[in-house]
């Protein structure tokens, strides 16, 4: 006889007894949770993992934990990934999945190249800000090596280039010469990511000068950066002292 997925594989099978009327006054035994269809436990893994990192970081996420909120067996998700880092892999490659998401989204409104490129550049601090706990996990120390991990390693990359593709379309419309394109995209991603990590950290607006708004914040340098993009090389040149 199969045993379903969420059984664990410990237990010894034990004999059929007549049921036995419950005594009188006595609770009510809580329902079994239905086991998974097949495909399924993978999915319902990630779906626990995340929930606790939103709630607990991932530092603290145990796959103990993900395996009882998900109703199987400790051994469980040794099926599906190869220890935490490979559970925590999987769920950063999610976070990436949705990010690029949001920027096919954006291009999809064929919008002209500084509204493209200032949506990508919202979207990310939009995106860090709905999901703390995912995106200190994407863009934090926890996964070391992401090239160990070949689906994190495709979709990050995927979402990253879809990112410096529209920073670099707009660079070149305004004479940034081809060699310093990534130059450019790195400057950008830098503000992005300044933007979100200085947010989420609670150190962004700074408490020691006057208060300000933190989505008129977030404009503003978005606008400085797409500011310095539009002006192109030799104005940058002159205030950064670059060579031409």
């Amino acid at each position: 006889m199969a045993l379903p997925h969420n059984a664990r594989m410990d237990t010894p099978p034990t004999r059929s007894r007549s049921p036995r009327a419950p005594r009188k006054g006595a609770a009510a035994a809580p329902a079994a949770r239905d086991s998974y269809h097949h495909g399924d436990l993978r999915n319902a893994l990630l779906r626990e993992g995340r929930a606790l990192l939103e709630s607990q970081g991932p530092a603290e996420l145990s796959l103990r934990e993900v395996a009882r909120r998900a109703g199987v067996s400790e051994a469980a998700p040794s099926r599906h990934f190869e220890g935490k880092e490979g559970l925590l892999a999987s769920i950063a490659a999610d976070g990436f999945r949705e990010l690029a998401a949001l920027r096919h989204a954006t291009l999809a409104q064929s919008l002209g190249p500084l509204e493209t490129v200032r949506e990508m550049l919202l979207s990310y601090v939009r995106y860090a800000q709905a999901n703390k706990g995912m995106f200190h996990l994407m863009v934090g120390p926890r996964i070391l090596e992401q090239t160990r991990h070949q689906e994190l390693a495709a979709v990050s990359g995927e979402s990253f280039g879809l990112f410096a593709r529209a920073v670099m379309d707009l660079a070149a419309e305004h004479g940034w010469p081809k060699r310093q394109l990534e130059l450019v995209t790195h400057g950008a991603w830098a503000v992005e990511h300044g933007l979100a990590t200085l947010i989420l950290a609670d150190r962004a607006p700074s408490r020691t000068i006057a208060p300000v708004a933190v989505d008129r914040m977030i404009d503003f340098s978005i606008g400085m950066v797409l500011s310095a993009i539009v002006n192109g090389p030799e104005g940058m040149a002159r205030a950064a002292k670059l060579p031409q």
